[in-house]
């Protein structure tokens, strides 16, 4: 599937996710970051994202946001009126994006909803108490 990757959050938490993922799995085509800065309007935030999805060309656009329901997801909700092809992921961490790098070029999903879910399911393998792991370790 042809897959454009979007991370799109409050202050510099797109860029630095952006970053630091690049630096485990190496620079990666159709993936772009926007950090949104104190100062914004959401009309300039709007803007900017349709920017960015036009710029990126792809099939299917997958935004992940940091808060859902932050200016970040409602830029994106409202912009998704105008795309059919744009899917919006909330709650954004460094897992999750290395595994919708992981399942975008190594998958034999069928379909985009297929990938948006496992993405997800991916991700919320990553989210747990350590200590409740380890209980016995330490």
């Amino acid at each position: 599937m042809d897959i454009g990757i979007i991370v799109v959050t409050h202050g510099n938490l797109a860029d630095a996710l952006k970053s630091t993922l690049f630096s485990i799995v190496g620079e990666k085509k159709n993936f772009e970051s926007l950090s949104i800065p104190t100062n914004f309007t959401l009309e300039t935030l709007c803007q900017n994202l349709d920017s960015i999805i036009k710029k990126l060309s792809t099939q299917y656009i997958v935004i992940f946001t940091d808060i859902l329901g932050g200016s970040a997801c409602n830029a994106s909700i409202f912009l998704c009126k105008n795309y059919k092809n744009v899917y919006i992921i909330s709650g954004v961490n460094l897992y999750m994006l290395i595994a919708s790098i992981h399942l975008r070029e190594n998958s034999s999903l069928n379909n985009i909803e297929e990938y948006v879910q496992k993405v997800i399911e991916e991700a919320k393998k990553s989210i747990c108490c350590v200590n409740s792991i380890f209980k016995n370790k330490f």
